[in-house]
């Protein structure tokens, strides 16, 4: 990648901030860093105005009947949940760091996940960006399920060491980079192996979408995902982290394809059962999701 002096110098800038903030972030105490979370997610809602303004509006797409009062006490709220998984996740770039710390996996999770193992296909674990995604990987790596998650780059190489390979590789979650011309043939491969494809669902970015209706509102998802479990036959779940009593959970539940045939009809349906599900637990764990992002926004994706 190509970048002009001045990009560079803000690049050089922003990955300085990050590596020191980081640094800061790991020599506090485990208890504040809940509360520390809670504060610049607080700071972030008051200096982001573009992205304040779309937690807002997309709040109120889907809550109709919450008042302007309402969509920023709940918006506030979430800057406050999203803080807190950005310190939770940071965390875990300390080897000593145990992912169980602030997440829990039940018995019942874990005997859904073996069973679909058991099946000799692999499994296609869908899930999204709810509450902490990146915990979640390292909790199901460290039980021993052979977990492969498909990743975008970032667009500045340098944090692949400081933070994505910290965060996955040394945690025996293997990664895929979706923009490898080879990327397909190492999915396919990841799931003939046995292991667990995990794909996020939701914040498509360029690549080919279908139309859904997510949470209740049009909406667009990956297509790929779909037309891959149809055609493979690999068993699908769906897992992200769920409330608790004790605080959070990851929840994996079974997702019925078995009579869906592979073509478009098959896909669209299988896409749409997905978002339902993905749906349904956005809606357990509203303030863990990023509303900010322009998921209602029409856009020219191709189906």
């Amino acid at each position: 990648m190509s970048w002009s002096r001045r990009q560079r110098r803000k690049n050089d800038f922003l990955f300085a901030a990050a590596a020191a903030g980081i640094r800061l972030g790991l020599a506090l105490p485990r208890a504040w860093l809940g509360p520390t979370g809670a504060w610049l997610g607080l700071a972030a809602y008051a200096a982001l105005g573009r992205a304040r303004r779309a937690t807002i509006d997309n709040l109120s797409l889907v809550h109709p009947e919450l008042d302007e009062a309402e969509c920023r006490a709940r918006a506030r709220a979430t800057f406050r949940a999203l803080g807190r998984n950005l310190t939770d996740t940071l965390a875990l770039l300390d080897p000593k760091e145990d992912p169980a710390r602030s997440l829990s996996v039940s018995v019942s999770s874990e005997l859904v996940l073996s069973d679909a193992l058991a099946k000799g296909r692999g499994v296609i674990y869908f899930t999204c960006h709810l509450g902490p995604w990146e915990r979640m990987a390292a909790l199901l790596a460290t039980r021993g399920f052979p977990i492969t998650t498909v990743v975008r780059e970032s667009y500045d190489p340098r944090f692949h060491a400081l933070v994505y390979e910290r965060l996955r590789t040394h945690r025996n979650v293997q990664m895929i980079y979706r923009a490898d011309p080879s990327a397909p043939i190492a999915i396919v491969r990841a799931l003939r192996r046995g292991r667990v494809l995990g794909l996020l669902m939701d914040m498509p970015g360029s690549i080919a979408t279908q139309g859904v209706r997510w949470l209740g509102l049009p909406s667009r998802m990956p297509v790929g995902a779909a037309r891959l479990a149809l055609r493979l036959r690999s068993p699908i779940v769906v897992g992200t982290p769920a409330p608790h009593r004790t605080g959070l959970e990851i929840r994996i539940a079974n997702l019925p394809s078995e009579d869906l045939e592979p073509g478009q009809r098959g896909e669209a349906e299988l896409n749409q059962r997905i978002a339902d599900a993905l749906s349904d637990r956005i809606r357990l764990l509203p303030t863990h999701w990023p509303w900010m992002h322009p998921t209602f926004v029409a856009t020219s994706h191709a189906d």
